[in-house]
């Protein structure tokens, strides 16, 4: 690595774990404990950063594989897919389901300053579990631009991944104050590749063979038409699908039955075409 590298390198941790504290201060300090159906587990990442997670296994016998779900900007952070009942109806499908905070939510503590390592190391660890299974995400808003830029970096863990509600850019999630000028800043600088906050485009146009379906609600305040556009126009192998009256984060919650059964068949067809191709 160049020395320019390095010096880039070490400026973006600096300043991005020194902005993390700022932007997290709302959301630290809440925890609360795994739910008694699932199992508690500790990974440390690859930045260093101690992650909290849990899994819920399925009881099928021959499993169909494993689903790491990726939570939202909520200060509950994982604990947002356990209150929606998320991982019970994965469960049911046949699937394990995997959980976890990023650093800076719940029990998670902040070492370093990209979140797509995060999910790399999750993915990571589960491909040593369980080395006979597929592993498909699920990325919700805040969860699937992060797991957008950890597919740029690594797709060989993972068979298939499902962004819902996921803002195309930080700049349509940060609109007012200091916090927006600074992420706007972030964003389009040097700095962004390696924060992980330059626009999904950048990444998601990378891996253009790698299975993903992007779900959005028609009336998402972050979600505009014209990013939805943007992004079908240069990635084409993205499956899109919209949702009518719903807003942020709200598909599960008005098509719920749909969204499962939408999620389960594009993990099924993921597979398949998976072992056609012979990947």
């Amino acid at each position: 690595m160049s020395q320019a590298a390095l010096s880039v390198s070490w400026r973006a941790k600096i300043f991005s774990i020194f902005f993390m504290r700022i932007m997290f201060s709302r959301v630290q300090g809440w925890k609360n404990d795994i739910p008694t159906r699932a199992k508690k587990f500790d990974r440390i990442a690859l930045d260093g950063s101690s992650l909290e997670g849990a899994i819920h296994e399925s009881q099928n016998l021959k499993p169909l594989g494993v689903v790491i779900l990726c939570h939202p900007f909520v200060k509950y952070g994982m604990h947002y897919f356990f209150k929606n009942e998320l991982d019970i109806e994965l469960t049911k499908l046949g699937y394990h389901v995997v959980s976890f905070n990023f650093k800076g939510f719940g029990r998670s503590n902040i070492k370093g300053h990209a979140y797509f390592n995060d999910v790399l190391s999750i993915g990571q660890s589960l491909r040593e579990q369980y080395p006979n299974l597929p592993i498909h995400l699920i990325g919700c808003s805040f969860g699937g631009f992060h797991l957008s830029h950890a597919l740029a970096q690594n797709t060989s863990l993972f068979t298939s991944a499902v962004l819902d509600s996921v803002p195309c850019s930080v700049n349509v999630y940060f609109k007012k104050g200091i916090l927006s000028h600074a992420m706007a800043w972030l964003s389009s600088s040097k700095l962004a590749p390696i924060t992980g906050t330059q626009p999904i485009k950048d990444s998601l146009k990378k891996v253009n063979n790698f299975p993903l379906l992007f779900l959005h609600g028609a009336s998402d305040n972050y979600l505009p038409e014209a990013d939805v556009e943007e992004l079908r126009a240069l990635c084409a192998s993205i499956q899109f699908k919209k949702f009518e009256e719903c807003k942020h984060l709200e598909i599960i919650k008005k098509y719920r039955s749909d969204y499962l059964q939408l999620v389960s068949q594009f993990f099924n067809d993921s597979l398949q075409n998976q072992r056609i191709t012979g990947k």
